[in-house]
């Protein structure tokens, strides 16, 4: 009788706590956060980088400004669209959002590469 009572205690699903979904929901927005300080480190050092290299007329601002705006941008839709979602689901939605903004990341700075290097042959 007591195995009936453990099963049954492990069919039904745990309740899950407002507080829950706040960490889940902290947790993710550091990670944003150091994607947003990244950002805004390429949007200081950048600049000066194609200062020194003579090509300043170059520099991409728009694609410095949106790497800055998205991960932020990126956060606050997950979290709507998570926003009905169980923990686990919400938890998932916004880690697809933090793996978008960090391969966006790296293609931004690719493609500031390659505009650095077609502004020194060309």
């Amino acid at each position: 009788m007591s195995a009936d009572i453990e099963a049954g205690a492990e069919r039904q699903p745990r309740e899950e706590r407002p507080a829950d979904a706040w960490i889940i929901a902290t947790l993710f927005a550091l990670a944003f956060g150091y994607d947003t300080v990244e950002a805004v480190t390429n949007l200081q050092q950048l600049p000066l980088l194609y200062l020194g290299a003579g090509i300043q007329a170059s520099t991409p601002w728009w694609l410095l400004v949106a790497l800055v705006a998205l991960p932020a941008v990126l956060f606050v839709a997950a979290l709507w669209i998570g926003r009905r979602m169980r923990l686990v689901a919400k938890a998932g939605v916004l880690l697809a959002a933090l793996a978008v903004s960090a391969q966006l990341s790296l293609l931004a700075e690719q493609l500031a590469r390659q505009i650095a290097l077609a502004a020194l042959v060309g």
